[in-house]
């Protein structure tokens, strides 16, 4: 016996919960910033196009100065460990793991996914999300190169939810 099959068959013996999204994960959409204030260096905008195979790239980043807006942004920052999506264009589903130290500013068509930590550990949110892109993909809507994706419906996906010893030994062997 594996030593999930044994945590499982230890802490959920009547099986692993289902849990909409939404009940155990908050969902931040991303900030209008103006393209007229980008910069070429200050707080690094993730936009669409920085989501790459799992993770966020080190390249092609666009810059703002935070005195630029009156807005607080603190909501909208992306740190080492948060996972992010791609909400629209030819991306649309992508999601994406910071596993750097590098803070980023969400732009418009990014999302972050803010999980209850006393629930849902954000590692093993990245990993299961990461196999609902099939999911993802089909709750999108629009077509060819320009689908956009529903934070509303996407919320209402139905994830695993095993006791925290679980997630921990999913995400270790992952």
């Amino acid at each position: 016996m594996s030593r999930i099959e044994e945590l499982i068959e230890k802490l959920c013996p009547n099986g692993v919960e289902y849990k909409e999204l939404e009940k155990v994960c908050r969902f931040q959409n991303g900030f209008s910033f103006k393209s007229t204030l980008f910069r070429n260096c200050g707080e690094p905008i993730l936009r669409i196009t920085n989501i790459l195979n799992g993770k966020l790239s080190n390249d092609s980043y666009v810059y703002f100065n935070l005195e630029d807006y009156k807005e607080n942004l603190e909501n909208y920052k992306v740190k080492k460990g948060d996972v992010v999506v791609a909400m629209s264009g030819a991306t649309t589903g992508k999601i994406g793991y910071n596993y750097s130290e590098n803070i980023y500013y969400l732009n418009q068509r990014v999302g972050l996914f803010v999980p209850n930590e006393k629930v849902l550990l954000k590692r093993f949110l990245f990993h299961w999300l990461t196999t609902q892109s099939k999911k993802i993909h089909n709750i999108s809507s629009g077509s060819g190169a320009q689908p956009n994706l529903s934070s509303v419906k996407m919320m209402k996906l139905k994830i695993p939810v095993p006791p925290l010893e679980v997630q921990c030994e999913i995400v270790h062997i992952l």
